[in-house]
């Protein structure tokens, strides 16, 4: 990685999902489906794994993150309802634990019929069988795990985490994000928290950024085609 993409990456990139997370809290309503499928897991996720929700030894992957806030869902253009529900547990022990060593040498556990809920032992969106998906990085499952977000008794990965390999879905549109984010990052640089919120909201709101408006529904589209497949597979 280029120190200039790194540079990107872990200050102008994170400082922008901070932002977007102060903006629009987690305090909001969260989609009614997301919560149906945390029910569903506690069941035949939680219970058969023998862990706690609140344990932090998991995380809920990719973009179920973005259905905890009515504020973000509405950003992002999310008109669908959420997917489905991908967990992550990294640790072998466990899945040896709950009768499962098989599932983990295979990657995967699926315990609903109709693939809603699915279990991996790693984050790599690479290894999905989706040529869209075939270049994408992402960070090892203990550096997200650092920076998880819990709400609900449940841990999500970080909105970060979730841009991140949203924007390098498509390296051809990559070029634009990373202007848009530098540029809010350029017109941040007084540290006024105030003029920080207030600047936000106008791009992210779109109020005069029709860029802004671009950036945001390419990746919710991106998030909804995602979806449509999991329910055209269904």
């Amino acid at each position: 990685m280029k120190l200039s993409e790194m540079y990107f990456k872990e200050f102008t990139l994170r400082e922008f999902c901070n932002a977007i997370s102060e903006e629009f809290g987690i305090n909001e309503n969260a989609s009614s489906d997301l919560t149906k499928l945390t029910d569903v897991a506690n069941d035949v996720v939680f219970k058969r794994f023998n862990i706690k929700p609140s344990d932090k030894v998991y995380f809920i992957s990719g973009s179920a993150r973005l259905y905890l806030s009515e504020g973000i869902r509405k950003l992002f253009n999310l008109t669908k309802p959420v997917g489905d529900l991908d967990i992550v547990i990294p640790d072998k022990q466990i899945w040896i634990d709950a009768g499962l060593e098989e599932e983990y040498n295979r990657g995967v556990f699926k315990p609903v019929d109709d693939g809603s809920i699915e279990v991996f032992h790693v984050w790599d969106p690479s290894l999905g069988g989706d040529d869209a998906y075939a270049h994408v990085k992402v960070r090892s499952e203990s550096e997200i795990m650092n920076d998880l977000t819990q709400q609900g008794g449940y841990w999500f990965m970080s909105l970060y985490d979730v841009i991140d390999y949203k924007i390098s879905l498509n390296r051809d549109k990559e070029r634009d994000i990373v202007q848009l984010i530098g540029n809010y990052s350029e017109a941040m640089k007084s540290g006024d928290k105030k003029l920080k919120m207030n600047i936000l909201k106008k791009i992210i709101t779109g109020l005069g950024r029709e860029e802004a408006n671009k950036f945001f529904a390419r990746i919710g589209s991106e998030i909804e085609v995602g979806n449509r497949r999991v329910r055209e597979e269904e």
